[in-house]
């Protein structure tokens, strides 16, 4: 895997008279899914599917592709998925979402499922590895070498790229539930993920948020506590990227991440939490270099879903080149 995006050319020649490919991109969230049909490297027209029970949901999407396509055929599908989920290429599970909180969804594989509906090839990857690839080579005037993109929403994840390679081991990271010392005020709360309690993600996502103060941190004033002990949460979460990976950007996606003054507070934990310890972003101005927000805003995710629709399409076609 390069990481450039692919160009699409014939015998390795451009060729400007040869048909687009198109392709469909699927970020697939725990809260929505978003589904977009695209020609070569542009985007399309995409829609917004709610996350209910698979088949409302997955045939949602469907169809909407199926009305982009206008009896056309589908060259390569994306699916940048919430997981965990099996992303062993050699395994007989591909495409499938393991054991997840998400009720119902456990076991349902979409990779197949595309598959089996339009006959083409299908990748799939986390949605925050998605994330990542799109963040760090979307743009290949200013690719970033060493990226960590970190989600909070629904749930927390992190993927990570060097070299414009999704770094997996034998699946990909679930950084999201490593456990990190509490906050001393808020010691009593328990956690909400269902499998750990009080990991990361059981004590810093959304629902972890609305379970204490029943609102979402955007709807509470800026000097409320949840502000400071979310900021202290992912910050620690933020140094723990910092020493494992060394990184040279981590990016905060997803909805919480996006509060209003929520990233400075969170550089200012993980500086406190790193103690010196890391001399390179030991200051303030070090810090706002390494943890950013999106360059991509929103469209990190369904950016990263085509990208893999176009590495399904290179593995299959002397017409492309893989990312």
């Amino acid at each position: 895997m390069r990481r450039h995006r692919p160009s699409f050319c014939l015998n390795g020649r451009p060729d400007k008279f040869m048909t687009l490919p198109t392709i469909a991109a699927v970020e697939a969230g725990g809260t929505k899914f978003v589904i977009s049909v695209c020609r070569g490297d542009q985007l399309g027209k995409s829609i917004t599917v709610p996350t209910s029970d698979p088949e409302t949901t997955l045939s949602s999407a469907v169809a909407f592709i199926e009305t982009e396509l206008r009896g056309g055929s589908l060259d390569a599908v994306g699916i940048a998925s919430f997981g965990p989920v099996d992303v062993d290429s050699e395994s007989m599970s591909f495409g499938a979402i393991c054991a997840t909180p998400k009720l119902g969804w456990t076991g349902v594989n979409l990779r197949k499922y595309f598959h089996s509906t339009f006959n083409c090839p299908v990748n799939i990857e986390s949605d925050v590895n998605g994330a990542a690839l799109a963040e760090a080579t979307w743009d290949i005037e200013r690719p970033i070498n060493h990226l960590a993109y970190v989600t909070v929403g629904t749930g927390i994840g992190v993927g990570i790229v060097h070299g414009g390679l999704i770094s997996n081991g034998t699946s990909h990271p679930e950084i999201g539930h490593i456990r990190v010392p509490k906050r001393k005020d808020d010691s009593s709360f328990a956690g909400v993920c269902p499998f750990h309690g009080d990991c990361i993600e059981g004590l810093a996502s959304g629902p972890a948020v609305f379970e204490r103060w029943q609102a979402t941190l955007s709807d509470l004033d800026q000097d409320h506590i949840a502000h400071d002990i979310e900021a202290f949460y992912l910050g620690q979460l933020a140094a723990n990227i910092a020493l494992h990976h060394r990184p040279e950007v981590i990016i905060f996606g997803g909805g919480v991440s996006q509060t209003s003054g929520l990233i400075p507070r969170i550089r200012k934990e993980c500086q406190s939490a790193l103690g010196g310890y890391l001399p390179d972003p030991d200051s303030s101005d070090a810090m706002a270099s390494l943890i950013q927000q999106p360059r991509l805003g929103t469209d990190s995710g369904i950016r990263g879903a085509l990208m893999l629709g176009q590495t399904a399409l290179g593995a299959h076609t002397a017409h492309s080149y893989p990312i």
